[in-house]
């Protein structure tokens, strides 16, 4: 097997690819967040949750780029191993 096989690249395709997923998350978040703002107006109880979405989806992203780096180390400890 080849050193460049296996290994995980940032692409324009890989960036769209995580950034639809963490929108996808930061809505489920802004939906889940909602029924805990303390407000009995619509208006400000969706841009509380939104806000509050922000970050948890932030931080989400992170956690995502964090574990394809680890994937990516993982490989290639276990491609060193084997040779």
């Amino acid at each position: 097997m080849s050193e460049n096989q296996g290994i995980l690249k940032v692409t324009p395709k890989t960036t769209a690819i995580d950034l639809l997923i963490t929108i996808v998350v930061g809505y489920l978040f802004l939906l889940w967040f909602k029924p805990h703002v303390p407000s009995e107006d619509p208006s400000t109880i969706f841009w509380v949750a939104a806000f509050s979405a922000i970050p948890a989806a932030g931080t989400f992203w992170l956690c995502l780029q964090m574990f394809k780096v680890t994937l990516v180390h993982q490989r290639k400890l276990k491609e060193e191993k084997k040779d």
